[in-house]
């Protein structure tokens, strides 16, 4: 009786992160009861209940004027006393180090946080043109970036669409419409990692490559230098590069596929 009442906690449990973790991919927005309902294929009662707790204990809030939930003030003291990117930074900086030396370049680990791609290190090459595309500690929507194109096309179709609409304007004022985000996206999913051409300030390009290195964390690494130094099959070479690298980060699910196999 003991062990039937502990793993019915468990599934409890499993079920309010689940649902939190819907809630925190869509928060910039906030996403509806009823998305919720459908995103994590729980019944109405299982999800009312389940916001009601997660609700009073601060973790999520409603939005009187939408209706629409999304992550509370809990949440944002939790991250903001994990904010310290140390240990993951640890854990990459021996690869990012080789990968600049062989490359030349500048290596940048970026982490995923909802619909956008955060950069939290850089790595610096031996070239003397450095391409710093952008800085540590900021974030810009997927699709922006390659490893943020690699972390998109990790998607469905139908959730890049939803990624779009719940940034229309972001993207509309970045002038990346939906159609060149499916075309990137596409074509990463196709050669495994991400070609981006004359992006950024001053003319710069770049391959990343996007993975998961646990069932819920997904990183990527990106190498950018200017456009006269990343033709096309520079761009393949540090691309394979780049996979060969970081393979042993690649966190294998229960069934034993790579993460990698989702691009």
């Amino acid at each position: 009786m003991r062990k039937q009442s502990e793993a019915t906690g468990v599934q409890s449990a499993a079920k309010a992160l689940s649902l939190l973790r819907h809630v925190g991919l869509h928060h910039a927005q906030g996403v509806r009861l009823t998305d919720l309902i459908g995103l994590t294929g729980f019944d109405k009662s299982t999800v009312h209940r389940l916001l009601a707790c997660l609700t009073e204990e601060g973790f999520v809030e409603r939005i009187a004027r939408t209706k629409r939930y999304r992550l509370g003030v809990e949440v944002m003291q939790l991250g903001l006393v994990s904010a310290d990117m140390a240990p993951l930074v640890d854990r990459f900086r021996p690869a990012m180090q080789r990968i600049a030396r062989m490359s030349g370049d500048t290596v940048f680990l970026v982490v995923r946080s909802g619909d956008y791609a955060l950069c939290i290190h850089r790595e610096e090459g031996p070239y003397p043109v450095k391409a710093f595309v952008v800085e540590p500690g900021k974030r810009r929507p997927l699709g922006i970036s390659a490893v943020g194109v690699g972390m998109l096309a990790q998607e469905s179709d139908a959730e890049v669409v939803a990624i779009h609409a719940r940034n229309a304007r972001i993207y509309e004022r970045l002038g990346m419409s939906l159609a060149v985000l499916h075309r990137l996206a596409e074509a990463t999913r196709q050669a495994g990692f991400t070609e981006m051409t004359d992006f950024g300030p001053e003319g710069t390009a770049g391959v990343g490559y996007a993975f998961q290195i646990s069932a819920t964390t997904r990183v990527g690494v990106s190498i950018a230098a200017i456009s006269s130094r990343m033709n096309a099959q520079r761009r393949r070479e540090l691309g394979a590069l780049l996979q060969q690298e970081l393979a042993p980060m690649v966190w294998e699910d229960r069934k034993g596929l790579t993460s990698s196999s989702l691009m």
